[in-house]
């Protein structure tokens, strides 16, 4: 296979020096050699004030960067009849990197304001979506995983009433338009093993929450026998499982500190041994502390991939995501993206060529991909109706050109459903 990711570096996307300290935010949607951007308001003193009592600005100015966040151009105004509307920027060049925000000018009280910045990647491309499937139980997916051997689905539902009264988190196997098997309840994140039979999972079924402490497990299911095994043990908290592209790893975040304290540990599937990266060490100014969340192997085991999640003293809730990658063998967290904004739930294509992820750069939570070939990003979706986010949504690669994702649908009214997107 040839190594597309054993990169010494990778290509980033500057933090424009912009401070968002306004009451509007753009979301910018990629168009063919253009861009929708959308535009909200929001005066958080309203919330303080009479009843429909709302300033709004004047009018607004757009400003418009390309390739660098430093060149920036006055490009149009906007008066106000555009909250909670929409307008486009057109005559603009397919995948080049654009950067966009509005200023909020109050004439009378001679101020201006900052949107946030909006990045967006015009593009060609036009994309198909598919609708997958929804919950059996009419409930939100929120984790799941494909097989390609024999195109079942497991996942795991928020809610699911097992008996009259009684409800909890679970995990259902599924084909298609079937009615699913349950897996297990009060648990979450499952994956299945290259051979789809076996599935991993993490779980808290009998475990009891101490006013501190509420222990999550490893286990492991067997469809051939409908048994589950717990492999992991002791006062901790082990979650997002995933086996390794041969199925002799598993990886996952394990801490006997807190579920915001999450280390990345490995489990020998022959031997069922624990053993954790030797170096995993991180720190930066300002952090109090972080965690390594869902990791992700590459396809040629070279590297893990996975969310930094770290808080700060200015932001304990929710907290920051970045993507980092660690080698399994020496160690040494190593930043890829480190945007002032959310990236996370990094995934790299079976064929080690691409890498998919969520972030907000455009506005709003959607997957990005950067390419290892041509140290490219794009943007491959061109509709704004699917909303995802850091915490629930899920990627998985079906194939090299497309990506299964969890989400909400404007389009078709479903709970938090199975979907599908082709990229380029």
């Amino acid at each position: 296979m040839e190594d597309f990711i054993n990169q010494d570096h990778f290509s980033t996307i500057q933090d424009p020096i912009i401070v968002e300290d306004g009451y509007s935010r753009i979301v910018a949607t990629r168009k063919d050699a253009s861009a929708e951007i959308s535009l909200l308001y929001f005066d958080l003193e309203y919330l303080y004030k009479e009843r429909n009592y709302i300033i709004y600005p004047d009018y607004y100015e757009v400003y418009l960067s390309e390739k660098t966040c430093d060149n920036w151009q006055m490009i149009r105004t906007l008066d106000i009849s555009y909250i909670d509307s929409c307008f486009f920027i057109e005559g603009l060049q397919n995948d080049e990197l654009y950067y966009v925000y509005l200023k909020e000018i109050f004439s009378k009280k001679g101020i201006t304001k900052n949107s946030n910045v909006a990045t967006f990647i015009p593009s060609g491309f036009k994309p198909e979506y598919s609708y997958i499937m929804s919950e059996y139980y009419g409930h939100d997916i929120y984790s799941f995983d494909i097989n390609n051997n024999n195109d079942k689905i497991v996942y795991a539902t928020k809610f699911y009433e097992y008996k009259p009264g009684y409800a909890a988190a679970s995990i259902f196997v599924s084909e298609q338009n079937s009615k699913p098997d349950l897996v297990d309840i009060d648990c979450w994140f499952p994956d299945f093993d290259n051979t789809g039979i076996l599935v991993i999972y993490s779980s808290n079924e009998g475990e009891v929450f101490d006013g501190f402490l509420m222990p999550e497990h490893i286990e492991l299911y067997d469809s051939r026998t409908n048994r589950s095994d717990r492999i992991t043990s002791g006062y901790s908290v082990n979650k997002y499982p995933t086996w390794s592209p041969d199925n002799t790893t598993i990886i996952f975040s394990s801490s006997n500190e807190s579920d915001v304290s999450l280390r990345i540990k490995l489990i020998n599937t022959s031997t069922y041994v624990i053993s954790e990266i030797k170096d995993n060490s991180y720190s930066a100014p300002g952090v109090i502390r972080y965690s390594q969340e869902h990791p992700a192997w590459s396809a040629d085991r070279k590297y893990i991939y996975y969310t930094h999640h770290y808080f700060t003293s200015d932001n304990i809730n929710p907290g920051y995501y970045d993507i980092y990658r660690i080698k399994p063998g020496n160690g040494g967290p190593e930043p890829v993206f480190e945007f002032s904004g959310t990236e996370c739930l990094p995934l790299v294509s079976p064929d080690n060529s691409k890498l998919a992820f969520l972030t907000d750069l455009n506005g709003t939570i959607q997957v990005w991909l950067y390419n290892f070939r041509n140290k490219k990003f794009s943007q491959p979706f061109d509709t704004d109706v699917y909303h995802m986010s850091e915490i629930w949504s899920q990627l998985r690669w079906k194939d090299n050109n497309t990506i299964f994702f969890t989400g909400f649908c404007e389009d078709t009214g479903h709970e938090s459903s199975l979907f599908s997107i082709t990229i380029k």
